[in-house]
């Protein structure tokens, strides 16, 4: 028996030593990567409103190293590491819009000049270089606000204009080109928040409101339209940053610290939903930049514009940096055992998981629960939905451990 007890418990040691080791080597790996410098974009701006559609990044209108807001649009092609002036932004020049993208177009409008602001909303078709005006939002005008797509949903929310900061919400419908209120925000009004979707569900925080810069964070149930406050950001409170969503993970990276100036480093932060927790990865070179501008290619990051309080000047380099390591993490290793089955599905998704999983949830890709799985359930029948891309998300009681992508195809 004696013999049996310390077998078991240097079995326990080598397997914690193991992980301890996996852990080291893997934040090891992410703090080792570099940055890589590709060719300037044409000109150096602050507030860009940037994507990438179809392996193309862009960098639509902004603001100027002379303070002018601006109308120009560029096509960034990552072969050719090289940009494409295409036809100017057909609304008016501007700085602080914000966009997003789906379903393979863009989606973006809202800033404004030093007189005016925009609430005007427009859509953008690479394959033709069309710009559609759609419904302007029936919220007020506003610079600086939060945009996140979700499926066939877009929602817009925070901001300010002349009168102050915004906490009201609002969702556009792509299907009917309209607009519809939902829940404010529950934390302080503010504008230049981060904002991303990650595994399918709408997060927003930090930014500034008043005299305040934040680190409170939340997250949007889409199908309940409430909100739920996560665990406080742990890093600097920061504002006028970018962000991006890669594989389920949430990211954010740069922007001004929490006296509205540079941080000592252009900080690049990974966030899993799966655990509410946050993951400090290697920054940009040099000091933080102020309202630059980002998109992802493949596995690639793209950074670029921004303003260098530290020197006071516009950069206009191009930084690229592979995040594929920290899509990868100790955490996903350690649940591979969770999974959903088969992909493609056609009749009936099953799963196999841990037992800490209480309940296994589908949702679409507007974030609407479908259906829920009945206690000890091992599959759920999908054959009256309809075809397309959901969510399989195992949840310990309410705590969201894992999400899945199952592609359902009749």
């Amino acid at each position: 028996m004696i013999y049996l007890l310390l077998a078991m418990q240097t079995t326990f040691t080598v397997m914690k030593n193991c992980l301890l080791a996996a852990s080291l080597l893997f934040s090891s790996t992410l703090l080792a990567q570099t940055w890589l410098t590709k060719t300037a974009v044409p000109a150096g701006k602050h507030h860009p409103i940037s994507f990438a559609l179809n392996g193309k990044g862009y960098a639509i209108t902004g603001t100027d190293s002379t303070g002018q807001p601006t109308d120009g649009a560029f096509e960034y092609n990552p072969i050719t590491d090289s940009w494409n002036a295409l036809t100017d932004f057909p609304g008016l020049a501007r700085s602080y819009g914000i966009g997003t993208t789906a379903n393979g177009k863009a989606y973006l409008g809202f800033g404004a000049t030093s007189s005016s602001y925009f609430k005007d909303f427009w859509s953008f078709d690479p394959s033709t270089g069309v710009y559609t005006q759609l419904a302007n939002c029936d919220c007020s005008s506003r610079r600086h606000p939060a945009m996140i797509s979700i499926g066939n949903r877009i929602y817009v929310g925070l901001g300010n204009d002349a009168f102050g900061d915004k906490n009201d919400w609002w969702m556009y419908s792509i299907d009917d080109n309209t607009w519809t209120q939902i829940a404010n925000l529950p934390g302080a009004a503010r504008h230049h928040p981060y904002m991303f979707n990650a595994g399918g569900e709408v997060f927003a925080g930090l930014g500034h409101g008043g005299p305040t810069i934040y680190r409170d964070w939340y997250k949007l149930d889409t199908s309940l339209n409430t909100w739920t406050t996560m665990s406080q950001f742990p890093g600097e409170a920061r504002v006028a940053g970018t962000q991006f969503s890669i594989d389920g993970y949430g990211f954010i990276l740069s922007g001004d610290g929490d006296n509205h100036s540079y941080m000592d480093t252009g900080e690049l932060w990974r966030y899993n939903p799966a655990n509410d927790t946050w993951l400090e990865l290697t920054p940009h070179p040099g000091k933080s930049r102020w309202a630059p501008g980002s998109f992802v290619i493949n596995d690639d990051i793209f950074f670029f514009g921004g303003v260098n309080r530290y020197t006071n000047t516009y950069p206009a380099d191009l930084l690229s940096f592979d995040i594929s390591a920290a899509t990868v993490g100790i955490e996903e290793g350690l649940m591979e055992s969770t999974y959903a089955y088969p992909n493609p599905a056609s009749d009936l998704i099953s799963w196999e998981y841990q037992p800490t999983v209480t309940k296994v949830v589908l949702v679409n890709m507007l974030g609407q629960h479908i259906v829920s799985s009945a206690s000890g359930a091992k599959h759920m029948d999908v054959s009256n939905l309809s075809s397309g891309l959901y969510y399989v998300r195992f949840y310990a009681h309410n705590s969201l451990l894992k999400t899945s992508k199952v592609l359902v195809q009749h």
